[in-house]
């Protein structure tokens, strides 16, 4: 052998070992990343919603959510290390640098500056650990294997709580922060209703991955006992759009051209922001909602969406700052205008407003970059003409959920909501396979 083969030959072995040396076990990555699955889906398991310590203000958010987190970022901090940061570096597209930007920018100019640190830095972490979760994953069947295991954790424990401790999973009219006519749906280990419901339609679409990917048995349990609980629940936003998001991306396996794509998938986000917001802007709409809904209101969300308007014109462009409006002494006690039950509510139950009330304006349109024109650009690069493999289908269909989810609910930019969590890890298993063939092993 040659010394220059000699040399190549060391060089690939020394590579190898390297590689090792830095390799983490299959059983450490599966209890990492579905640590943090779990986590991501619910970690407040059994809330007492009877304690009046609910309705009071939450500046300072719950230490057992931030040990959690801090936790999870420290030991996800030392995988990503020892497995190779620059791992992450897809990651640094210009949207969402630009939108870490606004949002810095946001908290300097925040109404309660040391708020907006705590919760960014929760929502930084939460980031972190969904990209870590993407990083640290062998294999698509790991993937899914970690998925399996951590929504079986999660629905069968939802039952266990309805059967064995209802007076902690099934709401009742003692609740102090829901409707009375919520009294006797299901909730399971989740603190409302509409969280359980929206975990639920998350792991229907976790099943569907499991059974195109790992095991047609175990998905297709894990879809039925899913839809079965989301029905107890009767959270009527999440039950609307498993059908739609089903039909839409079966349609975008049909119909592969980029623009025809992005046409199906846009035009729902648009029609549900319409039905939405529209209700209190457009005479038509509401007039349409009125005649077809019993509660045209959407039980009392358009009393919410209107004082979010009337305080996105008092600060248009900065904004209130990154989680500093809601849920704060100066909403609650302390608004220019008549207290009303709304100043009380926790966030404004539709994503676009809240990302205008907290980072203003400018801070919308970038937000829009990141979660609208970034997934379709990389789902065209991905898929292009072809059919759409089992995890890039798992990856859109988490990321349309989230976007139609976001004319009702405040799921965007919240490190606390499962939604906010899975949309992150959606945007950057998205990104991520632009640059490298990320989990399809």
């Amino acid at each position: 052998m040659s010394s220059a083969a000699q040399i190549d030959a060391g060089s690939i072995a020394e590579a190898r070992s390297g590689r090792a040396a830095r390799d983490i076990p299959d059983w450490m990555r599966i209890a990492l990343n579905g640590t943090v699955i779990v986590v991501f889906w619910n970690h407040l398991w059994f809330a007492d919603l009877s304690d009046r310590s609910l309705l009071e203000a939450a500046e300072s958010g719950s230490l057992l959510t931030q040990g959690i987190f801090i936790a999870l970022a420290l030991a996800m901090g030392a995988a990503l290390w020892r497995l190779g940061l620059e791992r992450l570096r897809p990651l640094m597209s210009w949207p969402i640098l630009l939108c870490a930007g606004w949002l810095a920018l946001t908290i300097l100019t925040s109404v309660e500056p040391l708020l907006s640190i705590r919760r960014a830095i929760l929502l930084l972490i939460a980031a972190m650990l969904a990209a870590g979760v993407l990083v640290v994953a062998r294999s698509a069947r790991q993937f899914a294997l970690t998925l399996a295991a951590s929504a079986l954790i999660i629905v069968i424990s939802s039952f266990l709580a309805v059967a064995l401790v209802p007076q902690l999973s099934v709401h009742s009219a003692f609740d102090v922060q829901a409707e009375p006519d919520h009294a006797g749906l299901w909730r399971g280990i989740f603190p409302h209703k509409n969280e359980a419901g929206s975990v639920m339609v998350i792991l229907i679409l976790v099943g569907l991955y499991v059974a195109a990917t790992l095991s047609r048995f175990t998905g297709w349990v894990i879809v039925l006992l899913s839809a079965i609980f989301l029905v107890g629940t009767n959270s009527k936003t999440a039950m609307a759009t498993v059908p739609v998001i089903l039909a839409v991306t079966g349609l975008c396996q049909v119909f592969r051209g980029p623009w025809l794509r992005a046409l199906l998938l846009v035009a729902p986000i648009l029609a549900f922001s319409i039905l939405s917001i529209g209700s209190i802007f457009l005479p038509p709409v509401k007039d349409v909602l009125e005649l077809l809904l019993k509660d045209a209101s959407f039980t009392g969300r358009s009393e919410i969406w209107q004082f979010a308007v009337d305080n996105i014109l008092v600060r248009p462009v900065q904004g209130w700052g990154y989680g500093a409006f809601w849920l704060t002494e100066r909403t609650m006690y302390g608004s220019a205008t008549i207290s009303t039950w709304v100043n009380g509510a926790r966030h404004a139950h539709n994503a676009f407003l809240d990302t205008a009330l907290t980072t203003g304006l400018p801070g919308l349109g970038i937000a829009l970059l990141v979660y609208l024109y970034g997934p379709l650009r990389d789902l065209n690069r991905i898929a292009g003409a072809r059919t759409i493999d089992p995890t890039t289908m798992l990856f859109i269909r988490l990321w349309f959920f989230a976007m139609i989810s976001a004319s009702f609910e405040s799921v965007l930019f919240n490190g606390n909501n499962p939604t906010c969590c899975m949309v992150m890890l959606a945007i950057f298993g998205l990104r991520m396979r632009t640059q490298h063939a990320l989990v399809r092993r």
